[in-house]
């Protein structure tokens, strides 16, 4: 049985389908490894995350619950935590790694993440009420710190 699965109707988003394939082999392939492993970091999770593609005009709802997530089609219920920006800055964050210690968003290409965050061009709101959601979300989507040799 499948942990990450789309609710009906949602297969015809095109942002739902890339949330739900980039969740699925990240933590598939063991890339959404957390402090604890994806698997566990997915246990920890009972919330909604929200994407909305601006350029685009889509919308999809990520819900999470205790290891089991599903990925619906447009804002479902009151999100905890929805990050909106254009379609390819959302894109972006499933191909950004994370930085080796503790998998925190320090790498330098976050620094351009950060830039439009404060400059409004990404806007991620319940950041400061849900921090450890947003990071755990985060380490959900980025790939695998790349080791440096």
């Amino acid at each position: 049985m499948s942990i990450v699965v789309f609710a009906p109707g949602a297969e015809d988003n095109p942002l739902a389908v890339w949330a739900l394939a980039t969740l699925s082999r990240h933590v598939g392939e063991g890339s959404a490894v957390g402090l604890r492993g994806g698997r566990s970091e997915l246990g920890a999770l009972r919330a909604a995350v929200v994407l909305v593609a601006r350029d685009r005009r889509i919308s999809t709802t990520i819900r999470f619950d205790h290891g089991h997530v599903t990925v619906h089609d447009g804002v479902l219920g009151v999100p905890d935590v929805t990050l909106s920006a254009d379609h390819d800055r959302l894109m972006s964050l499933a191909l950004m790694p994370l930085s080796r210690t503790l998998r925190l968003p320090l790498t330098r290409r976050w620094h351009s993440h950060l830039a439009s965050l404060f400059g409004g061009e990404f806007k991620a709101y319940g950041l400061l009420a849900h921090p450890r959601l947003v990071l755990r979300f985060l380490r959900l989507m980025a790939p695998r710190a790349i080791e440096r040799g």
